[in-house]
């Protein structure tokens, strides 16, 4: 199956060494754009979505396209270096896997600024989600679906939201 980022990797630089190899060893190339594209992902710990990435790219190189960051995002998720979620029906958002693989999605969306909170430990601890060991295997078995990961979205409103209501 091979590797996935899953180790907590502390600095932007580290993480850009880490991903380097992994695509090095699956024999794709680090193109400028695609580097660039991971340099941005790393830049932060959150969801970034495809036009902001390429809002971002554009100030370097105004050449690229914006199909180019969805062709190199697209790879990038195949290769499990980088994490998609769905946010609605029209917008899909992007994480370094060293952000979201080690466990199960849990992302809060906030309805007024349209922040989002991923994985954050209260609510984590909150919900409490429990599978049973073999749950991926009953529901291969019973369903005829092979499930690699879920994602959990909660909407409302983020602490600076809520108080300011």
């Amino acid at each position: 199956m091979g590797r996935v980022i899953k180790e907590n990797i502390s600095t932007p630089e580290n993480r850009m060494s880490l991903i380097e190899s992994i695509i090095k060893e699956k024999n794709y190339k680090l193109t400028g754009q695609r580097k660039r594209i991971l340099e941005i992902l790393c830049s932060e710990n959150k969801l970034f979505d495809t036009e902001e990435i390429y809002l971002i790219l554009k100030k370097y190189d105004s050449k690229v396209g914006i199909a180019t960051v969805y062709r190199t995002l697209e790879l990038l998720t195949r290769l499990k270096i980088v994490c998609k979620l769905i946010v609605g029906t029209d917008k899909s958002m992007y994480t370094l896997s060293s952000d979201c693989i080690n466990d199960n999605y849990v992302y809060m969306i906030c309805d007024n600024c349209k922040r989002i909170i991923i994985n954050n430990k209260c609510l984590k601890n909150s919900i409490k989600i429990r599978l049973r060991d073999d749950a991926e295997e009953n529901i291969l078995k019973n369903c005829n679906l092979k499930i690699d990961n879920f994602q959990i979205v909660f909407t409302g409103l983020c602490n600076d939201c809520h108080d300011a209501y």
